[in-house]
């Protein structure tokens, strides 16, 4: 009897070994489940995020595709179209040899808040034309003098007067119109400047306009 009864409990540990190797079956089942449960949900939410994402932001416009005063070129100015109003076309040309295209419309004229008879760039004076050419200065130019007034404008070999309007400077509507410009040094504007004001200047018996020191150097 004891011996049937050792033979009978036998088998009752081996139901307990298959009962624990079933239980990491389950498990790892259970676990690969969950991943690829993960892997789809991550692999649907991927296609969200793209469509989600924002498109990059435009390039920023370089300072030579927004400014007035185009870059220097070789290329002579292209003759002013005419059809939608008066365009003022020119080529500036500096003392460093550089030729830098200027085009002056209404559009223009609006934008840099210009009031002139009729929007018509041939009616702004010599002085005007200084300040905007002033105002768009570019980069690579020597120093931006002080003031407007420092700028010299050369056309067909005359220097241009400050009051006069453009329209009796010969400037050609057909055409482009080559500028000459020059900037002035310092000393000659504090000497201009001076000689207004009255200061460094003398003024002789019975004259009320000053006049020049004299400068002679007696050796």
């Amino acid at each position: 009897m004891r011996t049937l009864q050792a033979s009978a409990a036998t088998p009752a540990p081996a139901n307990t070994t298959s009962q624990l190797s079933e239980t990491p079956i389950t498990a790892q089942t259970e676990t690969s489940t969950s991943l690829s449960t993960d892997n789809k949900s991550s692999e649907s939410a991927q296609p969200a995020t793209s469509s989600s994402a924002k498109l990059p932001a435009p390039t920023n416009l370089t300072r030579a595709e927004t400014e007035a005063i185009g870059p220097s070129t070789d290329t002579p100015a292209a003759a002013p179209d005419n059809s939608n109003g008066p365009v003022l076309v020119i080529m500036l040309l500096l003392t460093t040899g550089a030729r830098h295209p200027y085009k002056i419309d209404e559009k223009y004229l609006k934008k840099r808040n210009v009031a002139v008879e009729a929007m018509d760039p041939y009616n702004i004076s010599v002085y005007t034309l200084k300040e905007l050419i002033w105002r768009d200065w570019r980069e690579e130019w020597e120093t931006r003098p002080t003031s407007p007034s420092s700028i010299r404008l050369i056309h067909f070999g005359r220097m241009l007067d400050d009051k006069s309007p453009l329209k009796d400077c010969r400037f050609q509507i057909d055409n482009p119109n080559v500028v000459h410009m020059t900037v002035k040094p310092q000393e000659v504007v504090d000497e201009e400047e001076n000689a207004k004001t009255g200061k460094g200047a003398n003024r002789r018996d019975g004259e009320d306009e000053p006049t020049a020191g004299c400068r002679c150097v007696i050796l």
